[in-house]
């Protein structure tokens, strides 16, 4: 609700100046009783603190809610997530305790009353769309790019000594979006050239101001994959969103197009301890659950995964930011 009225961006705008709840419930367009209600939960959480009795003033944690992804979050959260998990009791009570693995017929359409999958469920809505958009565009703020850590230019020197034709692509991005990691890499590593962006007609429609060397291409990715032969094949947080028969059509459906001895794929994704799991990580896990029956998974869960779709892991990568577990499982095709 705070953020429905636009409580942070008042408070922030003030400069550290106190507004009082009757100013305040004025420019939210609120009852002053409800908003004095609304804003005792807010200051006991620390979102923004009171100056006085009914005087409140921005705090750094209102600053934070300003920031687009983080506010986008909070309304996807509760607009989505918090639904599907608490509905989730009574979906297994009625469902059977088993891990759901039909992503058109799991706790997320029982909660949200759909047949549709949850990424259809979100495209009718123009603004639901953009909003979770706006948080998976920022939601490795503060945190490294997968190439800024993995070896990238160990790849580069074999590639160029490959003899490889012109146009075969060093990397393609599938389910890429609007190009934001391979805009990036061409930065950090302007010959891993060419590029290859792909994702849906509506995502690729919307794809502006790339470089030349960046091709965009509509294609579904549980399809065959219709670039043949690059050396790189790489997804970002796509494979846990999706059940593991889902995700080993995809691993098929890239596979053929793979050169063997020369094309890896690569996934970056979570990658889950067996043990200890940090708390945001187990609960992103279930957040998959309920959404998608999808999952975030442990190094020997993307080991049998992967192998079970024909392709051989080759080694798995891990981020060196201690706030992240993010790595990358690189393989190539079983001979």
């Amino acid at each position: 609700m705070a953020v429905d009225l636009r409580i942070f961006h008042i408070l922030v705008e003030r400069a550290g100046t106190p507004i009082s709840s009757e100013e305040l419930a004025a420019q939210c367009n609120a009852e002053e009783v409800l908003l004095v209600r609304i804003m005792r939960v807010v200051t006991a959480a620390g979102y923004a603190k009171e100056s006085d009795a009914r005087q409140y003033v921005a705090t750094r944690m209102s600053q934070a809610m300003v920031v687009p992804h983080i506010e986008a979050f909070a309304a996807h959260v509760y607009e989505a997530s918090a639904r599907s998990c608490n509905r989730m009791p009574e979906y297994f009570k009625t469902h059977g305790y088993r891990n759901p693995t039909d992503d058109l017929n799991g706790p997320g359409q029982y909660a949200l009353g759909t047949d549709l999958h949850f990424f259809d469920y979100l495209h009718q809505d123009p603004i639901k769309a953009e909003r979770f958009n706006t948080c998976m565009t920022g939601s490795k703020a503060g945190l490294r790019f997968w190439f800024e850590w993995f070896p990238v230019s160990d790849l580069l020197a074999p590639f160029r000594a490959s003899n490889a034709a012109p146009d075969v692509p060093f990397l393609v991005d599938l389910g890429g979006g609007i190009g934001l990691h391979v805009r990036r890499l061409l930065e950090a590593h302007p010959d891993a050239v060419p590029l290859v962006l792909q994702d849906l007609p509506g995502t690729i429609a919307k794809v502006k101001d790339l470089d030349a060397q960046i091709t965009p291409m509509v294609h579904d990715f549980f399809t065959p994959q219709p670039v043949k032969g690059a050396y790189l094949y790489y997804t970002r947080l796509v494979l846990h969103d999706w059940p593991d028969e889902r995700c080993r059509t995809l691993l098929r459906a890239t596979a053929v197009a793979m050169t063997p001895g020369f094309s890896r794929i690569l996934l970056n994704e979570t990658i889950l301890p067996e043990k200890d799991c940090p708390p945001l990580l187990a609960a992103a896990d279930i957040t998959m659950m309920s959404l998608l029956a999808g999952m975030e998974r442990t190094k020997k869960q993307w080991v049998d995964l992967v192998e079970s779709a024909g392709l051989r892991v080759v080694k798995i990568w891990h981020s060196p930011d201690f706030r992240d577990l993010e790595g990358v499982i690189e393989a190539e095709v079983a001979e």
